[in-house]
């Protein structure tokens, strides 16, 4: 075998013997899914719903950082054609309101290793640092500040490709791959320091913004999506990785 092959094999063993998994049934998980329930995709729901409360605050014992606010380090943004061309980053963001998320849907199939989700989120309001230059529907955007965003009656889809490993001889659920795509009833927006602290232009654009705000998102919203998803994912394997399956959806005897 090649070097290279050798030394990540011996990575991920060192990693997967370092994780401390879960050794007791927690108290922000319900009574385990039977995964031959008829009704398993409205038990994984339900089993999600009753854990944002913790994700809240955060559950430490198996890493999950606390959800408000939730923290994303960067978001960053490419793209360089069609109505909007922009480059640049949303630094040090923090949202407020993913832990009153809804659970609105679930398809949990294990034999295909399948794991969708639907979500509603009534308000998110973020603060961050921007960097970004180009153009928005024609209109030039140069700006390096503070960036506030209200985001109302989001709804998420999050399409999961998972796993199941065995960590220490347990079984735990990894999340292989990851989708995210998300849609909003209303945005509002204020980038500070546009066009160098013009303030006449960046007044111009930041009304520019809000009143095209919809549109603005749909041409990022893919982009943004990737961006997500690469957090969710870390936040998702994180955690269960660390949650033997037995305490949420043992085998059947």
């Amino acid at each position: 075998m090649h070097p290279a092959p050798i030394f990540v094999a011996a990575f991920l063993l060192a990693t997967a013997s370092s994780i401390k998994l879960l050794s007791k049934q927690p108290e922000w998980l319900k009574a385990p899914c039977k995964r031959k329930d008829p009704n398993l995709n409205e038990c994984i729901r339900s089993t999600f719903q009753g854990m944002f409360p913790y994700f809240a605050k955060g559950i430490p014992e198996v890493n999950i950082p606390r959800f408000e606010p939730l923290f994303i380090e960067k978001i960053g943004i490419t793209k360089g054609h069609g109505a909007v061309t922009l480059t640049g980053n949303f630094n040090n963001l923090y949202a407020h309101g993913p832990s009153n998320t809804t659970a609105v849907s679930c398809l949990f199939d294990i034999e295909n290793g399948r794991f969708n989700m639907g979500l509603n989120i009534p308000m998110i309001t973020t603060e961050s640092q921007y960097n970004l230059k180009g153009n928005i529907l024609l209109l030039p955007l140069i700006g390096v500040g503070n960036a506030k965003l209200i985001l109302r009656n989001v709804t998420t889809e999050v399409y999961m490709k998972v796993s199941f490993p065995k960590v220490q001889g347990e079984e735990v659920m990894r999340v292989d791959g990851m989708k995210v795509e998300f849609r909003m009833a209303n945005c509002r927006v204020h980038l500070d320091n546009l066009f160098n602290g013009n303030k006449v232009l960046g007044h111009t654009v930041n009304n520019f913004l809000n009143k095209n705000a919809l549109e603005v998102v749909e041409e990022l919203k893919e982009n943004i999506g990737e961006n997500l998803a690469v957090v969710f994912k870390k936040i998702m394997n994180d955690a269960f990785t660390r949650i033997p399956t037995r305490f949420w959806i043992p085998k059947d005897d």
